[in-house]
């Protein structure tokens, strides 16, 4: 009786979630540096989601006073126009400090002649713009390795439903089971990633992050056939589907990734990175679920865990489903 308690509990638990709660929403921003008309002076823009923004001040680089802001919304973004003077000229190392907490930007400039265009990584503050980086550069591949890791780790672990899907794996399968199970699951969304960011397939993505909560609400069902016995765990046609599956999610990793601001010589190396990013996020989630699991197992309430987190994780993949589809088709 108790444990259909703690089932009911943690299901219960599991509604609580705010209903806006983000699921694969990849929190950008876009920024721009231009020169103004006079000597010194510059213009920085900043278009950040309209949740994430505020009107806390920026910090320039010592140097540089800040002569004006405007700001507009439009699109469910809001934007910033910022100019600024300088008594110097901007240097390699001089960044513009902003306060929005988003997951990662872009910065485009040709302030110095040649285009810049590279993606910015947040940090505890939000996203340091590197106003100095003029000169188009090419950045070491150590750089590169650094800033497309961090991004694929925070996409994994900021996207709910690829982890949703991810957890009904772990709830799925054991040991060598799972293992080629997580194994399907990054093979299909690695090529995908790599065919949707190379253009060579263009999909509309509302449809795609419908599908991606349908494939959630479809491996939570599966999963207590299986544990209940009503259904064999059949390898073969679980691996099949898996990789299915792995080819959509694919495509909502690609649409992160081509928000982020990648030079042409660079997009080899940043989808290898940031794809070495997301598995390497993917493997600590599965390992702390594992780990989790262990620890339930030991004092034996794992099996009413799994019943109770199958049926909220498959009940907020149906809402995320209806919920996108009535945005798809107001849209």
């Amino acid at each position: 009786m108790w444990r259909n308690r703690l089932s009911a509990l943690l299901l219960a638990l599991a509604t609580l979630v705010p209903s806006h709660a983000r699921a694969d929403i990849f929190m950008s921003a876009d920024f721009a540096l231009s020169a103004g008309e006079d000597p010194g002076t510059y213009e920085l823009t900043a278009a950040v989601p309209e949740t994430l923004a505020h009107s806390d001040g920026i910090t320039l680089p010592d140097g540089c006073r800040q002569t004006g802001m405007t700001r507009q919304s439009a699109a469910g973004r809001a934007h910033f126009a910022y100019t600024f003077a300088c008594d110097r000229a901007l240097g390699g190392r001089d960044v513009v400090q902003t306060p929005w907490k988003v997951d990662g930007g872009r910065f485009l400039s040709s302030v110095g002649g040649v285009a810049v265009d590279r993606s910015l990584a947040a940090n505890a503050g939000g996203i340091a713009v590197p106003v100095g980086d003029t000169a188009g550069s090419t950045r070491p591949l150590f750089q590169l390795a650094r800033e497309f890791v961090a991004q694929g780790v925070w996409h994994i672990w900021t996207g709910w439903d690829h982890l949703a899907f991810v957890l009904c794996l772990t709830l799925l399968a054991r040991g060598r089971g799972l293992l080629w199970l997580v194994s399907a699951f990054t093979l299909g969304h690695s090529i995908s990633l790599a065919v949707a960011f190379f253009d060579l397939v263009r999909v509309p993505i509302p449809p795609v992050e419908a599908a991606i909560a349908l494939s959630i609400a479809f491996m939570a069902r599966e999963a207590p056939l299986v544990a209940r016995g009503v259904q064999r765990f059949a390898s073969d046609r679980q691996l099949i589907v898996v990789s299915l599956f792995g080819l959509l999610h694919g495509l909502g990793f690609a649409s992160a990734l081509g928000e982020l601001g990648v030079r042409p010589g660079e997009r080899i190396a940043g989808l290898v990175f940031f794809n070495i990013g997301v598995e390497l996020g993917q493997l600590v989630f599965v390992g702390a679920i594992v780990a989790m699991l262990a620890g339930l197992r030991a004092v034996r309430i794992e099996a009413p865990a799994r019943v109770a987190a199958l049926y909220a994780v498959g009940a907020v993949g149906c809402f995320w489903m209806v919920e996108r589809l009535a945005g798809f088709a107001i849209a």
